[in-house]
């Protein structure tokens, strides 16, 4: 097995990149009192996801340490697979919430640049490479 690929996928569970505080505040044009309100709940909400992330991680270790035998029973194995989807409904939860939190500090005019930007950031999909393809590729 690829040691790199198993090192991603237990090391760093679902990380995507993040816009840093400053493109949404300067993005959004957030006066002094929302960037406060802002900057307080982003804390909280990089705790909640560091937090989910470390759970999934040693979640994926206890799975992947089966690679070295018939250590865990198919039932534990099951057990261990629905904890990390659970995990992962987690995740996307919280980046829900923390949108709708974004949102609501936002005046009517950042609210459509808000919007502008989530729908930008939706169509470029993670790691900015677009959504999905379907059907086949296309000719050369």
């Amino acid at each position: 097995m690829n040691v790199v690929l198993l090192f991603l996928v237990v090391q760093k569970p679902d990380k995507k990149l993040r816009p840093p505080k400053e493109f949404i505040t300067e993005r959004l044009g957030f006066d002094e009192n929302q960037t406060a309100k802002f900057l307080e709940f982003d804390e909280a909400h990089h705790r909640k996801m560091r937090a989910i992330d470390d759970k999934t991680r040693i979640l994926k270790e206890e799975l992947f340490t089966n690679l070295e035998g018939e250590r865990l029973k198919k039932n534990e194995l099951d057990s261990i697979g629905n904890l990390i989807g659970a995990l992962a409904k987690d995740r996307e939860l919280e980046v829900l919430d923390y949108f709708k939190k974004i949102e609501q500090l936002c005046d009517e005019k950042q609210k459509l640049r808000f919007k502008r930007i989530v729908r930008g950031a939706l169509r470029k999909g993670p790691h900015g490479q677009g959504p999905p393809h379907k059907g086949p590729p296309p000719p050369r």
